[in-house]
């Protein structure tokens, strides 16, 4: 590598804010240190040539870190101030070897902001992978731990970098510091497989939370673009730092809006440096600190996990003296003085006033009060009986009632999920969306059901009670909006094609008032779709699952009004046949002659 390339590579996932006079290279080499300056480079390469080896990497890492060492140096060498982007792509470009194996060809012969658009396309193209597939036995990976912590860790950084090139640096940090600690905790224990086998379990549904928090918000963003982007963010950080006055809060606002797009496109460079500088700015600010002490702890953090810090921080305590309910026909004739002149400021006020004293709130509860709220408004501001006309025009809608509702709905499905075995809830999602949706194919709703069982049961486990509603809405809404993005709704329904265009805050009510789909013409039943045989006789439980929602997936698809009783029955012929088949001398032909005669031609799903 040239001595441009080396640069490049050293400032691809640059987190400096400041202009471009000055020393970028020194300042993320000060900030991270050596460890944390070695791994940001290497995800910042892995991310971007997928298609290189990790021995391809370790030199040209190694080349970079004696770069920072000079950047810092009396003397920093000019290049360490070039642009970012324009240099690292300037140095792949370079490189014969890095264009052919990662086919950047086309990309190369493009230039300036056309050259900038090809990469972060290309970057985007390449496919993703969360499974972690292909590990060592737990201990084969405790060997190689224990030899080399530090090698280890920067497989797996390279590894999950390479199949998850949209995501931020500092997440896939987080989660490469998460693993090494799941490896600690077990490569001592002596039945470290089954201490590993349960620990990966939960840190993979951490990381897979994680992922679909970041997606969720990139989708929010690029189908209601910044004016709902802003709206969350605003409740989301004044539900944690109450303390912080809306002026300041407005501000802070703006600023994370702002690394959205940049960060959702994968353009890591220009991310990375704009989550730094608000960060920097944020944590600078001294009276918001004194003030808000989540904050101040994540603020004394490292540079590379300030950011995650404060994503993760639970609220603080709420201002002395603020009144527990806001009432906004309080001062009606200031909030329409305002609205009329500067709307968006009004309205986010008024976010702000109950979000400060409403923590326990989802989002999207918030957001749909605050969306009556702007209705009455309009239709009342210009009037000269202002306060009366907006009190009559929300006499129905109170917001402390909704949040009261929504979270006695939430505790009563927990109360549900409790009650029931894991399998039998899935199942029972897997019923009411084929019923909805017997459009589907079975893989879309198997995954649907998946995600709403993950969210509940999560949500019902780890925040009983109080914040049962934010948890829950919040993930069942992401669940919703990544089902839309991921499946053309208009191929499935007109119904769900309406739900998924609807407001953000209206997707989630919009898809729980769908009744079961009756103009749908099921297939002909036929036994043959079906698959029941030998195999459900020494299948694991996730196969068992699997199967059973199948039957559910096929019987329900044929007729979407079936009652419980009906399926009660179904049911139950199923797992005596199961008992039946299984302890046969011949099963296969036991399932053959049961599956028809059972299932089929008794009439379950009939009328």
């Amino acid at each position: 590598m040239q001595w441009l390339s080396v640069c490049s590579l050293l400032v691809l996932l640059s987190v400096s804010a400041r202009s471009q006079a000055q020393n970028q290279i020194c300042t993320i080499f000060t900030e991270a240190k050596e460890d944390g300056f070695k791994s940001l480079i290497l995800v910042g390469l892995a991310q971007n040539l997928p298609d290189s080896t990790l021995g391809d990497l370790v030199p040209l890492i190694a080349e970079a870190l004696a770069m920072g060492v000079k950047c810092c140096s009396d003397t920093p060498p000019e290049d360490c101030d070039r642009d970012v982007a324009d240099l690292f792509q300037s140095a792949v470009c370079s490189s014969e070897t890095l264009v052919e194996k990662n086919h950047l060809k086309m990309c190369c012969e493009k230039t300036a902001a056309e050259r900038t658009h090809c990469f972060l396309d290309h970057k985007a193209k390449i496919p993703r992978d969360l499974s972690l597939k292909a590990e060592l036995p737990a201990a084969d990976q405790c060997e190689d731990f224990k030899k080399d912590h530090k090698a280890f860790v920067g497989r797996f950084i390279f590894k999950f970098s390479k199949s998850n090139t949209m995501l931020q640096p500092h997440v896939i940090l987080a989660i490469a510091k998460a693993y090494g600690e799941v490896l600690t905790s077990c490569c001592g224990e002596a039945e470290a497989q089954t201490c590993f086998d349960t620990k990966k379990a939960t840190f993979q549904r951490a990381v897979g939370k994680r992922v679909t928090e970041l997606r969720a918000l990139c989708i929010v963003h690029k189908k209601y673009g910044d004016r709902v982007v802003k709206a969350k963010k605003l409740i989301q950080y004044s539900q944690k730092m109450p303390q912080a006055s809306f002026q300041e809060m407005g501000g802070m606002v703006d600023k994370i809006v702002a690394t959205v797009a940049p960060c959702c496109s994968g353009d890591m460079v220009t991310c990375m440096k704009e989550r730094k500088a608000l960060v920097d700015e944020v944590c600078a600010d001294k009276s918001v600190l004194s003030r808000a002490a989540g904050l101040s702890a994540c603020c004394k953090e490292d540079a590379v996990h300030r950011g995650s810090c404060v994503e993760a921080m639970k609220p603080d305590s709420k201002p002395d003296g603020l009144s527990e309910h806001y009432d906004v026909h309080a001062d009606i004739a200031a909030v329409c003085q305002t609205f009329t002149k500067t709307p968006d400021v009004a309205m986010g006020k008024l976010v702000y006033e109950i979000s400060v004293r409403h923590p326990e709130s989802s989002q999207q509860v918030i957001l749909r009060f605050a969306k009556e709220a702007e209705q009455a408004l309009l239709q009342c501001c210009d009037k000269e009986d202002h306060a009366e006309c907006v009190r009559t025009a929300l006499a129905g809608s109170d917001i402390d009632k909704k949040i009261t509702d929504e979270t006695d709905y939430y505790k009563k499905m927990c109360a549900v999920e409790t009650g029931m075995n894991n399998n039998a809830f899935e199942k029972s999602m897997m019923v009411h969306y084929t019923r909805i949706m017997p459009q589907a194919s079975f893989d879309q709703l198997h995954i649907v059901s998946e995600r709403v069982h993950d969210v509940l049961h999560d949500c019902c486990k780890d925040e009983p009670g109080h914040f049962i509603l934010p948890c829950a809405e919040e993930k069942l809404t992401d669940a919703i909006d990544a089902t839309c993005e991921d499946y053309d709704p208009s191929s499935i329904n007109p119904r769900i094609a309406h739900c998924c265009n609807q407001s953000y805050s209206m997707r989630r009510p919009c898809i729980l008032a769908i009744q079961p789909d009756t103009e749908f013409m099921p297939p002909e039943l036929d036994a043959s779709n079906f698959h029941m045989g030998p195999e459900l006789c020494t299948k694991d439980s996730k196969e068992l699952l699997l199967s059973g929602k199948k039957l559910l997936y096929g019987v329900v698809r044929h007729k979407t009004t079936i009652t419980e009783e009906q399926l009660k029955s179904i049911s139950t012929k199923y797992h005596s046949m199961k008992e039946k088949c299984c302890a046969a001398e011949d099963q296969a032909a036991c399932f053959t002659e049961e599956r028809t005669s059972c299932l089929i031609k008794r009439g379950d799903t009939e009328q």
